[in-house]
């Protein structure tokens, strides 16, 4: 299992543990599957400085060096040659809300293992407007940042952004692109999931979409089930995006929750679903895992 994004890493940093604890994801229940992968984000609303933010990179690896089972890793032979259960990465969700931030930040994150990152969470900020008010694109500051992340090789989250802010995202043709936690607006029309046109632009660009358990950004409703999810999946998979869907499930980001689907251990589910709905294994494997490994194995991180 390969999964882009939760945010787990903030409930840790107020209290608990990342090998045992009653949160969504931990090591311990990551640990149940033969191997699984964690994108752990920093979600920034504004309060984090860009030290506060390394801080936090530092307890995750911290976390990992205290486990039996867990490794932090930042690339795709990292993630290839753990032999270890457990690989983490992290992510920061909104690094243009840091107050103190540079163009030159993004080196920095770069250089404390970060490869992937949104400009912004909902809200707009210096670099780019957000989805929530969807009403600016990017400023001269974003434009000059997606340069960097472009020179470094790093992976640009688009799940946030707004809809100018996207397309001029992706003008940048050499850019990587995934959205880590997003579903079908055609399916469920929450502006946070993507339209079919967005969609199709991130797979021609070869980048993948982690898709949501938010019962919210499921069905629009407080509940969902694994067959709802299934219909985001469904609908990417008839325009074209089979290899380019993956897991973003949000844990210990939402606010409700699926019925079955819960916390990362109860992942087997969609497998299990997918199964008896005849996918191949081939298709399962690239859902759960192979996608977005393919996603970071063509990543070209600059030194």
């Amino acid at each position: 299992m390969f999964d882009a994004h939760c945010d787990t890493l903030l409930k840790i940093s107020r209290s608990g543990e990342m090998e045992t604890n009653s949160f969504d994801v931990s090591f311990e229940k990551l640990s149940l599957y033969g191997k699984a992968t964690q994108i752990f984000a920093i979600f920034n609303n504004g309060d984090f400085k860009v030290k506060d933010i390394i801080d936090l990179i530092n307890l995750l690896k911290s976390e990992c060096e205290k486990s039996k089972c867990a490794k932090f890793c930042v690339s795709f032979n990292d993630i290839e040659n753990n032999e270890n259960k457990v690989s983490t990465l992290a992510s920061i969700e909104g690094v243009g809300n840091t107050p103190d931030f540079l163009c030159s930040s993004i080196k920095e994150f770069f250089d404390n293992g970060i490869r992937v990152l949104s400009l912004t969470w909902n809200n707009d900020n210096i670099l780019c407007g957000g989805i929530g008010e969807n009403k600016k694109g990017l400023t001269k500051l974003g434009k000059d940042v997606l340069k960097e992340i472009s020179r470094l090789g790093m992976a640009l989250d688009v799940s946030h952004i707004s809809d100018m802010g996207f397309w001029q995202t992706m003008e940048m043709k050499e850019l990587n692109v995934m959205a880590t936690h997003s579903n079908s607006r055609v399916i469920c029309s929450n502006p946070r999931n993507l339209t079919n046109e967005q969609f199709i632009a991130i797979k021609d660009r070869g980048g993948v979409v982690g898709i949501n358990t938010y019962p919210l950004f499921v069905n629009g409703k407080e509940t969902a089930d694994v067959y709802d999810l299934i219909c985001h999946i469904e609908h990417f998979c008839s325009l074209g995006g089979e290899k380019n869907i993956c897991l973003g499930a949000d844990f210990d980001g939402i606010d409700y929750r699926m019925s079955d689907i819960n916390s990362c251990e109860k992942m087997y589910i969609l497998a299990d679903v997918l199964a008896k709905m005849k996918y191949s294994d081939l298709q399962i494997n690239g859902i759960l895992c192979e996608n977005l490994m393919n996603f970071y194995k063509k990543m070209n991180f600059s030194a």
